[in-house]
């Protein structure tokens, strides 16, 4: 008689638990909870950081064409030179000798052919005699030059305007043409050379400012591209560009590390999205927006890049909403919803079933 009404009792309670069960599963297949991102126009640099090294302007080991005793030293350590200056002077005493004995072969060379001309003018010696008279003040006169071109190698002068760097040789030494007498730099401007991705390669012209900061010097300085080359490094997958830029007072030294930072294009009012907000496929790039409560996937070209945005170009407009989350789950015409939007109860999203 007891046990009947229990009975009841416990089939009511699990028709009842049956029915929460129920709707608690229709709430767990409600829209998807994603993250957004609301297309709004804002400025855009295309600009990205690499490294490079300072070179200077211009650099040369200075070197004797020819051997001997240095006699004179005409620049100081670590001073500035100016263009011409004489550097350096080698004991030419035998070479002036030789000059000395050619230029006067030379002078009888020109006296016996100016008598052998007045001589033919007679007839008194033939056409013959005449030519070799001319033929031997041709060759003393070479003589001489020859002898003229290396006493000027016996002196070194500056090729140009720079500062001369530690010497090795010293008053009284013997050089060699194999001896370094010092380096001779320009520090004013100085070069700056440093690689560029292969993907920014094409953008690379003459005339784009940089900027670039060194270690130790909390100073910002500017360059300017003056050259590329050609073609881009097999190896690297880097195209190498030269800058060059003002360097006062020396104060930037040559083969310091720089960390260089390109400035490409500038746009005013870009449409950009995450990098990861792309969906790339055989056909291109597309993007999934939220319109009406659904995904619905747009195909769009790119259009500048940086580090962690992407410029979108076609079929977007400002105000449009990208989804960047869940790209993996979310298909076409799917459900979803935006993150942190309440529901009709006024309660946060908790990522459950939508109120729309």
């Amino acid at each position: 008689m007891t046990i009947r009404p229990l009975f009841i009792s416990a089939l009511l309670l699990s028709a009842c638990g049956s029915d929460r069960g129920d709707a608690s599963g229709g709430a767990a297949s409600g829209p998807m909870t994603v993250q957004v991102h609301v297309l709004r126009p804002a400025p855009l640099e295309h600009t990205f950081t690499t490294s490079g090294t300072l070179l200077p302007n211009e650099e040369v080991e200075l070197r004797s064409e020819l051997s001997g005793r240095v006699t004179h030293i005409g620049f100081e350590e670590g001073r500035a030179v100016s263009a011409g200056q004489v550097l350096l002077r080698i004991n030419d005493e035998d070479l002036q000798a030789r000059l000395r004995k050619a230029e006067a072969a030379l002078q009888l060379a020109i006296d016996a052919e100016r008598r052998q001309e007045q001589l033919l003018a007679v007839q008194g010696v033939s056409r013959e005699a005449f030519d070799a008279a001319v033929a031997q003040r041709v060759g003393m006169q070479a003589e001489v030059d020859d002898l003229r071109a290396t006493l000027a190698r016996t002196v070194i002068r500056a090729p140009f305007a720079g500062v001369v760097g530690l010497r090795s040789v010293s008053v009284g030494g013997y050089v060699s043409p194999t001896t370094v007498i010092a380096h001779l730099k320009q520090t004013d401007p100085l070069k700056l050379d440093f690689a560029v991705p292969e993907r920014h390669a094409a953008h690379m012209r003459p005339g784009i400012r940089v900027t670039f900061s060194l270690e130790g010097d909390t100073a910002e300085h500017s360059a300017e591209v003056y050259a590329v080359e050609p073609g881009v490094d097999m190896g690297t997958r880097s195209l190498k560009v030269r800058a060059r830029g003002a360097n006062p007072g020396g104060r930037s030294l040559p083969g310091a590390f720089a960390r260089v930072n390109v400035r490409l294009d500038a746009m005013p009012d870009a449409l950009t999205v995450p990098a990861d907000a792309l969906i790339p496929d055989i056909r291109g790039q597309q993007v999934m927006l939220l319109r009406n409560g659904k995904a619905q996937g747009v195909r769009v070209q790119i259009g500048l890049r940086t580090e962690d945005r992407v410029q979108l170009l076609g079929a977007v407009q400002p105000g449009d909403t990208v989804i960047t989350s869940a790209l993996l789950a979310v298909r076409d015409g799917m459900p979803v919803r935006p993150a942190g939007m309440q529901d009709r109860r006024g309660g946060a999203d908790g990522g459950g079933a939508s109120g729309e």
